[in-house]
């Protein structure tokens, strides 16, 4: 502003009223206000927090729009075993020299047990019936001598095969007053075959009107089969597991325990395996039971 016009001003200023000078002052004191006040609002509001911004995805959804799985997913069942072994899981069968596969009493259909078998002899004295599996063999003439010397006879259930490899055994047992049942040609689980397999395996075998069923496996199929042949299914109601050759004391302790009565079926193994076992146990076994009153016999009707 140039030194004239700063004249002017003072000038005019001079001729003005003391309160208008005053008016004009407040004018000039509110404007400057308006003007820093409007400022810190602009500077307030660049620094302020912002508000958020609108969300672009639902976090509720997934992306195919599906509504988000919440509940907790159902647990998973436990891997295999790196060695693939399973507890459950059943064993793997075994060949019938080793006859394990047996179902309990409870689990043979009651209509395919045994028929009841006479428990008592015609002089009053109780009868066990000694059984024995999987032959002929070549111990099957020492049992028979054992027999004889005892005045007892039993009941060979005999393979069809093991007959064709020892031709003059069958014969032997029948002229030593015992007699012999059928257990099938080969051995097979009959549980498992076609019903024409299973009335080939049955005929097949020896020639017996009783029949016992490898590994003591039955179901209705095969109680069908024998009934319509009109042949008599056999099982037992003592397992000595003498084929698993647990020792001559263990075979005679459970063909002469507890569970063993009249009229009881005791299951031993002349076949299949080595039976020396069996052998050295039976003197004792029928020794046992006949000073317990017993006699030792072979099942009537086979």
């Amino acid at each position: 502003m140039g030194a004239e016009a700063r004249h002017h001003i003072l000038a005019l200023l001079r001729r003005l009223h003391p309160e208008a000078i005053g008016l004009l002052v407040a004018v000039l004191v509110l404007g400057v206000a308006t003007v820093a006040t409007g400022a810190d609002t602009a500077r307030t509001a660049a620094v302020g927090t912002a508000p958020p911004a609108p969300a672009t995805v639902d976090a509720a959804k997934t992306p195919t729009g599906k509504p988000l799985q919440t509940q907790t997913p159902a647990p998973r069942k436990p891997a295999a075993h790196p060695s693939g072994r399973q507890s459950t899981q059943p064993p793997a069968p075994r060949t019938f020299q080793n006859e394990q596969i047996r179902p309990k009493p409870s689990q043979v259909p009651r209509k395919h047990q045994s028929q009841p078998i006479k428990k008592r002899a015609a002089n009053g004295r109780g009868i066990v019936y000694l059984t024995f599996d999987d032959g002929p063999s070549q111990y099957t003439p020492a049992i028979l001598q054992i027999l004889r010397a005892t005045h007892s006879t039993a009941t060979f259930f005999e393979l069809g095969f093991r007959q064709a490899e020892h031709p003059g055994e069958a014969a032997h047992v029948r002229a030593a007053g015992s007699n012999i049942g059928n257990h099938t040609y080969s051995h097979r689980n009959l549980t498992k075959l076609k019903a024409a397999e299973i009335s080939s395996e049955v005929a097949r075998g020896p020639h017996s009107r009783c029949v016992r069923p490898p590994f003591g496996a039955t179901n209705p199929t095969v109680g069908r089969i024998l009934a319509r042949q009109g042949l008599r299914q056999v099982l037992w109601t003592v397992d000595t597991r003498d084929w698993s050759r647990p020792g001559r004391k263990h075979i005679v302790e459970t063909a002469t325990g507890p569970a063993v009565g009249a009229g009881s079926i005791v299951l031993m193994h002349d076949g299949g395996g080595d039976r020396s076992q069996t052998v050295a146990a039976l003197p004792q076994i029928i020794a046992t039971l006949q000073q317990r009153g017993y006699v030792v016999r072979r099942i009537p009707g086979c």
